[in-house]
């Protein structure tokens, strides 16, 4: 009977050490959903239809862009209209934004649109997109009555959308 009662009491002893016991939970790590840790911009360049003074002054001015929060910046191989048609999604919205995004690797978009209405003038719109959270982050839009004018005045519509401030619209340039 000590022979049993012997091995009774080590069975208890070994069971008895292989309980499991509740663990506190470990802290996650925060998330950093929603804000990428190196945010890539991408400035998509002008289409060349347009006047080539023009073009060159807004996509050197793009070139230099400098955007809080973007710790890299490169140019997409073609203008937002064209990645657009490669993609297939032509309309002016976040949704097509989001895509050629998403197309080219980048958070964030930068791009300039030139609309030459007759009677009017030229119109350039400098577009800052986020990509991940489906936004305009900001714009900044001129009217001019010139190519050359609106040449002269591109260096202060850029940097009017690289500002904090939300939707910025210039009024005619002087």
């Amino acid at each position: 009977m000590s022979l049993k009662l012997g091995t009774l009491v080590a069975l208890t002893l070994t069971l008895g050490c292989a309980a499991t016991v509740k663990q506190a939970p470990r802290a996650s790590k925060p998330s950093t959903a929603g804000a990428p840790a190196r945010a890539r911009m991408a400035w998509m360049p002008c289409d060349g239809r347009a006047q080539p003074e023009l073009v060159a002054a807004v996509n050197g001015r793009l070139e230099q862009a400098k955007v809080a929060g973007v710790k890299e910046s490169f140019q997409a191989s073609v203008s937002m209209e064209m990645a657009q048609l490669a993609i297939e999604c032509i309309e002016k919205t976040p949704r097509c934004y989001m895509a050629v995004g998403h197309s080219i690797g980048a958070d964030r978009l930068l791009w300039a649109d030139l609309e030459r209405t007759p009677g009017v003038g030229l119109t350039i719109r400098v577009s800052l997109f986020d990509v991940e959270g489906g936004a305009m982050i900001r714009a900044a839009e001129g009217r001019y009555p010139s190519a050359k004018a609106a040449a002269g005045d591109v260096e202060a519509l850029v940097a009017r959308a690289e500002v904090p401030e939300r939707l910025a619209v210039a009024g005619k340039a002087p």
